[in-house]
């Protein structure tokens, strides 16, 4: 075998490598291996020392590294500090006019760009999750860190090609701008949600935890997560909605966290008075509406003669001073009881009040008590709630044996 050929070929191969092949590169190869190993025991060592202090710290209460620390911002941290030293070392190990480390050199900068953009994105992420965390935020936070992290991914995206092309990425971005009209009518969707979803946050008309109402997208629950494209509504059935900020923005929906704030919630149901039960008051009828205890100091304040009061306007005023000995009444709104539109259904006399109590399903005990009460004490007035007769209704004014023995 040609020992010469073999002693060229190994001084080309060092050469390419840009390491001194005057002493046999040894001494040039034992320096690169060594610059290689440092770098391998550092972030070994950084690695464990990170994880150990997140261990030690683990009994502290209220803590920040539980968002800092995590083992994935140490394995970050620890390989960003590594390359970092591993670029400061680079000549002691390579050449860094040689091929081989004009191509190291590039790999390098593209790896530090990508390390310092998952750095940046790693702190926004810890920074909103600090600021997230903070009971008297209500701002949806997570659409703004997704515009930033956005943004930087994509000047990183610029940087790195521009490494590649050996190109000033000024250039890039200029000729960035000429793409923007192909740009914005193929992401035309993306970006319109992505201006939706600013909107939505900045002008905070939906926030994590508001009830909302839009029947045209069959949505009607509370809001559990937002993000810069999806609206993610959990609802009363415990199903999972996801709709699109601009079908928000672009459409009519209801969010009841206003009702919520207000600290009222409305009621404002009806029942249907029968018309022929509506008459002038006897003294018999005035006497027994008397010994109510809500109104027998009214009744006494009536001027002369008190049969010309109609039982439905005395039941209108007992309905009111009930209203008012309910502790659950909110004062500081309207309240009132009104006539709507005569029917043929009756005369709807309504029942317009707030509660102080808006969570649901006190508000609909609530309700259900006072119209049980209205129902239980109309008779007292001989006023008659009016429903459509049924079957039995019928059987007892015998009716039904009279279209029997028509039909035979």
């Amino acid at each position: 075998m040609d020992k010469s050929f073999l002693l060229r070929w190994m001084d080309g191969l060092l050469t390419l490598m840009g390491l001194d092949s005057t002493d046999g590169g040894y001494k040039s190869l034992l320096a690169s291996l060594v610059v290689v190993l440092c770098c391998l025991v550092l972030w070994w060592a950084l690695r464990k020392a990170l994880m150990r202090l997140t261990k030690l710290t683990n009994h502290i209460p209220g803590k920040l590294d539980d968002v800092i620390l995590t083992p994935s911002n140490v394995k970050k941290i620890a390989m960003g500090v590594t390359m970092i030293v591993f670029y400061i070392l680079l000549p002691l190990a390579f050449d860094p006019a040689s091929e081989i480390g004009r191509i190291v050199k590039t790999a390098l900068d593209i790896a530090l760009v990508w390390m310092f953009t998952v750095a940046i994105n790693a702190v926004v992420k810890t920074v909103f999750a600090v600021v997230g965390n903070h009971k008297k935020t209500i701002v949806p936070l997570k659409g703004i860190m997704q515009v930033i992290q956005i943004i930087v991914w994509g000047v990183a995206i610029i940087l790195i090609i521009s490494i590649i092309i050996h190109k000033s990425p000024m250039k890039l971005f200029t000729g960035l701008g000429a793409s923007l009209a192909v740009l914005s009518f193929v992401f035309k969707d993306s970006i319109l949600n992505l201006v939706s979803g600013l909107l939505l946050s900045g002008d905070k008309i939906v926030k994590v935890g508001d009830w909302i109402e839009m029947p045209s997208a069959g949505i009607d629950g509370t809001v559990i997560d937002m993000t810069l494209n999806t609206v993610k509504v959990r609802g009363w059935d415990n199903t999972i909605s996801n709709v699109s900020p601009y079908t928000l923005t672009s459409g009519t929906f209801k969010n009841w966290h206003g009702m919520f704030a207000s600290g009222g919630r409305r009621i404002a149901r009806y029942v249907e008075i029968d018309i022929n039960t509506v008459k002038f008051c006897s003294p018999e009828l005035l006497e027994r509406i008397a010994k109510l205890p809500l109104m027998a100091d009214y009744v006494a304040s009536l001027p002369e003669p008190r049969t010309q009061q109609t039982n439905l306007g005395l039941f209108r005023k007992y309905i009111i001073l009930y209203l008012e000995k309910q502790p659950w009444l909110n004062r500081q709104m309207t309240y009132m009881v009104r006539h709507l539109q005569s029917s043929d259904t009756g005369v709807p006399l309504q029942i317009y009040a707030f509660s102080k109590d808006t969570a649901w399903v006190d508000y609909e005990g609530i309700q259900a008590d006072l119209f049980e009460h209205i129902m239980a004490v109309a008779p007292l007035f001989d006023i008659k709630i009016f429903q459509r007769p049924s079957g039995a209704d019928l059987d007892k004014r015998g009716i039904v044996e009279l279209i029997d023995q028509d039909s035979v």
